[in-house]
């Protein structure tokens, strides 16, 4: 076949392949969507999926299953997510630890930062300091104390090496000083929350989606809220800046990512798909009950979304490197 031959019937398969692949986009999506949990089921980005993937479904007209893949600080769940074809069938679901992972890890299968793209935010909350609902102490001032007494090393939990839930608590231990405690890591929250009832663990930094219904409920205590304003469903618990660390104050949030190289299309189609489910009062009310936020409409772009989470990956990174957080410490 002579070279001009070629190059014509290459360019006539390009003519008809290209309005494929633009029909595929359009037509998106034409299957079920597998949104990947990177934690623990009944932990706090399971809340959060389950909360949005109901309503999100019937827009799209298509089923969202849910799979959770805990481990590693979430790094499993993100590294299934950024192997997957960029075709808007297997997406992410991640929190305040997504922005954390490239300041902990400094070997990862996958880049952070180059290896994902934002879809939108889905929820924003305050995590709690909470303790076993047996410990001898009522208020954050008596739990310090009874922390920096004699006798004990104090069993605190976390989610997981070089989570939001790790690195609260290793930061908050830190303030206070020169205290005897035992860290006890575990593949996600919900694990945790569950020893605490138990009686095994003392204290955890739990979002609130998670406690606010066992503290109200008296099987868990609540000592302080990482929200820059104290909750409405527990409104007589203090902030961190009200006991004397400000520097606690962080929200803890939820986004819905995609592999890069996703079709602008379909992000527009999903990101479209959650405004819409984020605007609906049965979510609203469902975020009521669950103690959890949305974002400002604001903020819901793909761009505004996109921005918000490399903020937090830059600030997170400066947390990391003023601490001197290494993965060996506890």
């Amino acid at each position: 076949m002579s070279g001009w031959m070629f190059k014509a019937i290459a360019l006539i398969a390009l003519f008809l392949l290209g309005p494929i692949g633009r029909a595929d986009a359009q037509e998106f999506p034409a299957k079920s969507i597998t949104l990947i949990v990177p934690s623990s089921a009944g932990g706090p980005a399971d809340v959060a999926a389950r909360l949005i993937v109901d309503r999100m479904s019937a827009i799209l007209g298509q089923s969202i299953v849910l799979e959770t893949m805990p481990g590693a600080g979430g790094t499993i769940g993100m590294a299934r997510v950024a192997r997957a074809t960029p075709d808007g069938y297997t997406l992410l679901i991640h929190q305040s630890g997504f922005a954390i992972t490239p300041a902990i890890y400094s070997k990862l299968n996958f880049n952070t930062e180059k290896d994902f793209t934002t879809i939108g935010l889905v929820n924003f909350s305050a995590s709690l300091l909470c303790g076993r609902e047996n410990l001898p102490v009522k208020t954050y001032a008596e739990l310090e104390a009874w922390i920096k007494g004699p006798g004990k090393p104090v069993k605190y939990a976390h989610p997981g090496p070089g989570t939001s839930g790790h690195l609260s608590m290793l930061i908050h231990i830190r303030a206070m000083g020169d205290v005897q405690v035992s860290a006890i890591s575990y593949r996600g929250i919900a694990p945790a929350v569950n020893d605490m009832l138990g009686g095994h663990i003392d204290i955890a930094s739990v979002s609130a989606a998670v406690a606010t219904p066992l503290v109200k409920s008296g099987k868990l205590k609540a000592f302080a809220t990482a929200g820059s304003r104290r909750s409405a469903d527990l409104p007589d618990l203090p902030t961190f800046g009200e006991v004397g660390h400000k520097q606690m104050e962080r929200p803890f949030w939820h986004a819905l990512f995609a592999p890069a190289a996703t079709p602008r299309s379909i992000l527009e189609k999903l990101n479209a798909a959650l405004r819409e489910t984020l605007a609906d009062p049965k979510t609203m009310q469902a975020y009521e009950r669950s103690s959890v936020e949305a974002h400002p409409e604001a903020m819901r772009s793909i761009e505004a979304s996109h921005a918000y989470v490399q903020s937090e990956i830059k600030l997170w990174a400066r947390v990391v490197r003023e601490n001197n957080v290494k993965m060996d410490t506890h």
